[in-house]
């Protein structure tokens, strides 16, 4: 008989990988489709903070929620959600209409991701941890991959077999997602198990308060830098995500369905390393692979900004921008795994929302000022180190720097438990 943590984790992540699905395949093509609704790289990255915005506020309660009630309910519910909303994404016809679209779809990340990725840590046995947030994780990146190849493959059936305009075209994968994610609700609602703790309501409520009372000492300063960690994680790669797409076709010439295919093909590369990284933090320990991994992103990003002034820029940005998502995939399973050995069990549901606030957080700085930045230096020039530069590579450089600055904290600050004291802390 299959054991339950094998169920839930097969489920959720087959949920995770229909979500990521539809969303890579409308990612990429987001801010192109802002542009056809007349808004520019400041009203991307508007819509882009107004997700994270909410996404922010409701990651705690819906995280503790699901310590109280069960991650199932909060699950199922929000994928519901995001099928609705994913439908609604093709009615405005100017840009700032998806401002009350895009909010809500924050709402629905905020109940299915900290719940989905507490199900998986609460239902795999400690020494199983760090490879089953792997395996989740290669099912969120192999939809990560798939979205934008398929999204890529409709955008160009539709422009090239059935000739729709573009604003047309760009709808349409927003009609997959939809069914996507109402595929996911269902199966969700069918198969996964709830894992909570033992007891009545109100000892559950008490034994949060207990759990709560313990954090103190090395583990609140622990989790305070890892807090601080998620917050830059999450203004970088937004801040480089809002303008990644513009600078690869004012620089490079890319069209979204080019970009599209760029994304797939770039984390179909890096699914490679994320188990293999997740049995290593299992063996070796987590910090190292998490720095490490940071520390990799960083280079690459740094790299990337430098494209538009070398010989073979296009390609070396295509090989940067790819070696840059797999040192963000290496480093995220061990992160995870860290960031669930030092969180209790009792309250993971809501810490672990706790750190996606943090994370959406930096969500919402990072996208404006990416947007801002791109409409004020787009097509000027600067000097730097003596050489005349694109002066739109400023994101890249400031995304490059604040990573390694974070990995460097996680590396000084943040207290890896050994193995004995995850299974005493984390019963």
């Amino acid at each position: 008989m299959v054991s339950k943590w094998v169920v839930n984790l097969i489920v959720a992540s087959l949920l995770a990988f229909s979500i990521y699905m539809g969303f890579g395949m409308i990612l990429p093509l987001l801010p192109l489709y802002v542009k056809e609704l007349s808004g520019g790289g400041l009203a991307v990255g508007a819509l882009m903070a107004s997700f994270m915005l909410t996404r922010a506020f409701l990651a705690t309660p819906f995280g503790r929620l699901s310590d109280r009630v069960g991650r199932k309910k909060v699950i199922v519910s929000g994928m519901f959600l995001y099928a609705f909303l994913a439908f609604l994404f093709t009615v405005p016809d100017q840009w700032w209409g998806l401002f009350i679209v895009r909010v809500l779809q924050g709402t629905a990340s905020a109940m299915v991701w900290p719940a989905g990725e507490a199900l998986v840590v609460d239902s795999a046995p400690e020494d199983k941890r760090g490879r089953a947030i792997s395996i989740y994780m290669i099912f969120t990146n192999a939809g990560v991959v798939a979205g934008p190849l398929l999204g890529g493959a409709v955008l160009y059936y539709t422009q090239e077999v059935h000739h729709l305009d573009l604003l047309e075209s760009y709808r349409v994968p927003f009609y997959f997602t939809s069914a996507i994610s109402l595929a996911g609700a269902f199966l969700g609602l069918f198969l996964l198990k709830n894992v909570l703790p033992k007891g009545t309501d109100k000892e559950r409520r008490s034994g949060e308060k207990e759990a709560m009372a313990n954090i103190k000492g090395r583990l609140r300063r622990s989790l305070d830098f890892l807090y601080v960690n998620s917050f830059i994680e999450g203004f970088s790669f937004s801040m480089v995500g809002v303008v990644m797409v513009f600078f690869m076709t004012v620089h490079f010439g890319l069209q979204a369905r080019d970009f599209s295919i760029l994304v797939g093909a770039a984390q179909a590369l890096a699914l490679g390393m994320i188990f293999l990284t997740g049995m290593v933090a299992d063996r070796y320990g987590r910090k190292p692979v998490m720095v490490s991994g940071s520390l990799f992103s960083a280079l690459f990003t740094l790299i990337l900004s430098a494209t538009p002034l070398l010989l073979w820029g296009k390609i070396i940005a295509l090989g940067s921008y790819t070696l840059r998502e797999m040192g963000i995939q290496s480093a995220a399973p061990a992160m995870r795994a860290l960031q669930a050995d030092l969180v209790p069990q009792k309250v993971r549901g809501r810490l672990i929302g706790t750190l996606h606030q943090f994370n959406n957080l930096g969500g919402v700085v990072g996208p404006v000022l990416g947007g801002f930045l791109w409409d004020l230096l787009d097509g000027k020039m600067m000097m730097l180190g003596g050489f005349e530069v694109p002066a739109d590579v400023i994101p890249f450089l400031l995304s490059a720097v604040l990573l390694a600055l974070a990995a460097v904290m996680v590396f000084t600050f943040v207290h890896e438990p050994h193995r004995r004291d995850r299974l005493k802390e984390n019963p």
